[in-house]
């Protein structure tokens, strides 16, 4: 397209423009007209009053009418400039608005994010953290996925999802992790059990045990393994589970035994039919809650992070200050 000059700016400039108002010269107008005075105006514009009457003079003939008539006092405004003065306070109003939500919307992302768990830590840490998290980010879409501890890892390596709580520390440069508890794991047994009355468990009595564990070794799985490589022995166990519930069931029959972390011992398990035992050595697992590195920054993820981080902190610091109940000598109860 070939291009004209008219002033010094180009035909298709003057097309764009023809039925716009320049905000600058509208935005030195709305002042002068709601102060009735230029020198009013230059004080909270911070601009020569010069300048100003220039900004004004163009803006009239833009529009091909005169805006102000000035007098001794002041200024008064012409039967056009009453007209837009008032399409000017709208005008101006919604410029202001249209900012401040921008402003909302940058300290507020909308968008998606997704945490996987464990069904243990789904019951008893998500609902809070779920409740912290949406009274800060209310516009994001949070997902919650349960998954065994195994599963949970899986989901975060893939992508999957934002944040997970995962029970290892891969050397993953692809990863942030931040430990967030450690928890005892126990050998769970029928009331009925020959060891249903040990006031502990060896290491080396595990491996005498009919067992069922979990399968995946990126969960709990790969804690119990790492333990007993360190006494020297190897399980070999006939059932592997995933499933809390059916460990439990399998367990209830009275010929194999499990193990569980002092969590799901609390919470999932009737004394009157189920006994808890410790371990010696102890075997303990840690929780970490992690992300991927290229997602670390977002904002929602490092709220997410932080309110998984507080409440942990805060349930531990409970749990500290009330006696547990969970496991008493000789593994009576649970």
């Amino acid at each position: 397209m070939r291009k004209g000059r008219q002033g010094g700016r180009s035909e298709l400039a003057s097309i764009a423009t023809r039925n716009v108002i320049d905000s600058r010269r509208l935005f030195y107008f709305y002042h002068v007209a709601r102060m009735r005075s230029f020198s009013a105006a230059e004080a909270i514009v911070d601009i020569a009053q010069p300048a100003i009457s220039r900004q004004i003079q163009q803006l009239e003939s833009d529009l091909g009418v005169q805006l102000l008539e000035r007098n001794g006092r002041g200024v008064s405004l012409t039967q056009f400039g009453e007209v837009l003065y008032r399409k000017a306070t709208v005008i101006l109003d919604e410029m202001s608005a249209t900012l401040e939500e921008i402003e909302n919307a940058r300290r507020r992302p909308v968008g998606q994010i997704s945490v996987a768990a464990s069904a243990g830590i789904m019951a008893n840490y998500m609902p809070d953290i779920i409740r912290r998290f949406i009274s800060s980010f209310p516009e994001i879409s949070l997902t919650a996925i349960q998954a065994s501890t195994g599963e949970v890892y899986d989901h975060l390596a893939s992508g999957q999802v934002d944040v997970a709580i995962i029970l290892h520390a891969p050397n993953s440069q692809k990863l942030v992790l931040q430990k967030i508890a450690v928890e005892p794991l126990l050998l769970i047994a029928a009331r009925n059990h020959p060891v249903a009355d040990q006031e502990f468990i060896t290491r080396e009595k595990l491996a005498e045990l009919e067992l069922v564990l979990p399968s995946s070794p990126h969960g709990l799985r790969g804690v119990i393994d790492q333990y007993c490589k360190e006494g020297g022995i190897e399980l070999t166990p006939k059932l592997h589970i995933d499933s809390v519930p059916l460990i439990k069931a399998v367990v209830q029959q009275g010929r194999f035994c499990g193990l569980l972390a002092k969590m799901n011992c609390d919470t999932d398990l009737d004394p009157q039919q189920f006994v808890a035992i410790p371990l010696k050595p102890p075997l303990a697992r840690t929780l970490y809650v992690a992300c991927m590195r290229d997602r670390a920054e977002l904002p929602f993820v490092k709220a997410l992070i932080r309110d998984v981080v507080a409440t942990f902190r805060e349930t531990t610091t409970k749990s500290t200050m009330s006696p547990s109940v969970a496991v008493k000598k000789k593994g009576r109860s649970v």
